[in-house]
């Protein structure tokens, strides 16, 4: 394993003169700190001045320049004051914060989350995912429409250069593709439905007017096939395939064409501002959605191909963890000379013993990065198994490198 990095808001590090001797003792290499997020209400156990912060609005945590954006009808919203005791936002946050972590001695991602904004999709509900029932989910921008393309296109072009100038050498990108029925905000009331994975994966399908347009040109009735799918929703269906039928395929199509326009043009927008480490967070399910977009960008004749020799592809940890090491194999066979990296949380109660062995699992079995959740959440307690498992996976790596079969 090459590299470990570890996640961050701005707010973990503006205004605590101790935040960047904490992130150096954490061990890792980089720190993705957030330059275009959703809303968040989170935990600071450590910082001096506050305990919680409340981000109530996407927001961009860059400053937002007015002629980027003159044409747009989606324009992200700037950084207003997180309620933390009225704490003030500074006029470039992302910037502030990165200042703190380069002078800690650690390189800088800028981390973006595209599609996901709650503030951006009410004000714009025909450019939302929008299920076969008819519901829209307003905190999920669609990749089915030019707009959200075009709007994504912009924001990483922004970011890049912006964060950029503040001495990011990398991007981070989260949500490259259609979130779906799950969402984790907004005290959500669905557990009770019982709806199994199939159910949610159907429920997840997109019938706005850009997507239905777009079935229409693959050769698809977008209405039959909404038809099949509220029929399906519940009733024990084994899987989207099963459910669809013959049209799967050719919906499956579609859809893995808009993620992987949308992945290109954020690869090129992030390449033209001299962005050359870009990493997307990723899986190998070809009907994903949520923050962890389908790997079929990188399929042959697909956005990507050809395009990903700097590009990491972030899995989920606890997949990676299951995954038999052919699909691994096969995932980095996808990945096109690209690396594989794993998305890990250190916030359930391990110790640095259980961090250890599954971060050790990880690079044994063929990952090459480890991307930390999250620096400014930790308690001191966390924040020590952290730091400990790190040394402990490095250390080994050094002691590999010293014995190997060319070592004197």
């Amino acid at each position: 394993m090459t590299e470990v990095s570890i996640c961050a808001y701005p707010w973990d590090l503006i205004g605590d003169p101790a935040a960047g001797q904490r992130l150096a003792k954490t061990g890792a290499d980089r720190v993705a700190i957030a330059a275009a997020y959703h809303s968040v209400r989170a935990a600071t156990p450590l910082h001096p001045a506050h305990r919680l912060v409340d981000a109530k609005t996407a927001a961009f945590y860059v400053p937002v320049r007015p002629p980027a954006w003159s044409t747009r009808r989606l324009v992200p919203q700037a950084a207003r004051n997180w309620e933390s005791g009225g704490m003030h936002v500074a006029a470039d946050p992302f910037g502030q914060a990165a200042r703190t972590a380069l002078a800690a001695g650690l390189r800088v991602d800028a981390w973006v989350v595209l599609l996901h904004s709650t503030v951006l999709g009410e004000a714009n509900p025909d450019l939302c995912v929008r299920n076969a029932f008819g519901d829209v989910y307003t905190y999920a921008l669609c990749p089915g429409n030019s707009e959200v393309i075009e709007y994504a296109a912009t924001l990483v072009t922004e970011v890049a250069e912006l964060a950029g100038s503040s001495g990011a050498t990398g991007l981070m990108v989260e949500a490259c593709g259609p979130l779906g029925v799950s969402h984790l905000g907004h005290h959500d009331k669905t557990v009770g439905a019982e709806w199994t994975a199939t159910d949610e994966a159907l429920l997840s399908l997109c019938f706005c007017a850009g997507c239905s347009a777009g079935m229409l040109e693959a050769g698809l009735d977008d209405g039959a096939l909404a038809a099949v799918v509220r029929a399906s929703v519940g009733g024990g269906t084994e899987s989207v395939d099963k459910a669809l039928g013959t049209d799967a395929d050719v919906l499956r199509y579609f859809r893995e064409g808009t993620t992987a326009e949308l992945a290109a043009r954020v690869l090129a927008s992030a390449r033209e501002a001299g962005i050359q480490r870009l990493g997307f967070h990723a899986q190998p399910d070809p009907w994903a959605v949520g923050p962890f977009a389908s790997m079929a960008m990188t399929r042959p004749g697909r956005g990507l191909t050809g395009a990903v020799s700097a590009a990491t592809f972030i899995l989920p940890g606890h997949a990676a963890l299951q995954m038999p090491p052919e699909e691994i194999s096969t995932l980095a066979s996808a990945a096109h000379a690209g690396a594989l990296g794993a998305y890990v949380s250190a916030l359930p109660p391990h110790n640095a013993a259980a961090l250890e062995a599954d971060w050790r699992q990880l690079r044994d079995r063929g990952f090459d990065e480890l991307c930390i959740y999250h620096f400014g959440l930790l308690s001191s307690r966390r924040l020590s198994a952290v730091s400990h498992a790190v040394a402990a996976l490095k250390h080994q790596a050094s002691e590999s490198t010293t014995t190997g079969p060319n070592s004197p």
